[in-house]
């Protein structure tokens, strides 16, 4: 595993915030991208889609962590078009809530005072699902694999050679010349983020392009060298940094 597992920490409790914060940096294969006391806040920041795990207290004022949770559960409900394909793991000084929160299919329901093996035990589960459902990346950048069907095969993709990202709801497609098409059990939005970014630019909600493909741009769609379907273009207001890359290019 390549790429570090993104966290995100909510707890009422500046101190285990800290503990918990602490734990996070001397394991191998995480980083933290925010903490917060407000799980407001916090709710916020998770409907971003930017962290891959959540560790959340369960007793917190104004928002309890089960309600927290059940939100976040209805976010990642296929109808609704979740971008989210986070993991959440619980560290409460309670086991009150413990049967209630499986039902929210969580990681692991972790105990305070919370020792450091049982932390690594839980993260290895983590893992264990990243490394299962993700595209694993090779070390320079240009190839990943990407898990085909149910069983053990992964396909080898060459960065170069991807045309263009469509998204289908929880999933991506990977467009190749002729016409050759590969899905990933994941969101564009996920997929985007491990792809050379001076290349690849979203232009739509529902597209990314490789600039190096592109034929033709009109106001409503691009033409992309070997394919014959067309890309739609989003607002150039939304999409600004396609716009820019269009500015920047013009003779």
């Amino acid at each position: 595993m390549l790429k570090k597992i993104r966290v995100g920490i909510i707890d009422d409790d500046q101190k285990a915030i800290d503990f918990l914060s602490a734990y996070v940096a001397k394991t191998d294969g995480l980083v933290k991208v925010f903490e917060t006391v407000d799980p407001q806040k916090g709710l916020t920041k998770v409907r971003t889609g930017t962290i891959d795990l959540l560790i959340v207290d369960m007793v917190m004022a104004n928002l309890s962590g089960i309600e927290l949770i059940a939100q976040i559960k209805e976010l990642q409900r296929p109808s609704r078009k979740s971008r989210l394909g986070m993991q959440v793991i619980i560290c409460s000084g309670t086991d009150k809530y413990a049967a209630a929160s499986y039902h929210y299919d969580v990681t692991d329901y972790l105990p305070k005072p919370l020792e450091y093996l049982r932390f690594v035990e839980a993260v290895d589960k983590v893992k264990q699902y990243w490394n299962e459902r993700h595209p694993i990346l090779i070390p320079n950048e240009q190839i990943f694999l990407v898990k085909v069907g149910n069983m053990y095969h992964h396909k080898l993709v060459r960065i170069p050679e991807i045309i263009f990202l469509e998204a289908d709801g929880m999933e991506c497609i990977l467009w190749f010349g002729d016409a050759v098409k590969i899905v990933v059990g994941k969101p564009m939005s996920y997929v985007l983020e491990r792809l050379p970014r001076d290349r690849f630019i979203q232009c739509h909600r529902s597209f990314v392009v490789n600039t190096d493909y592109i034929v033709d741009i009109f106001n409503k769609e691009i033409k992309m060298r070997y394919l014959a379907n067309e890309v739609s273009v989003g607002d150039r207001k939304i999409y600004k940094e396609f716009s820019l890359w269009e500015i920047s290019n013009k003779l």
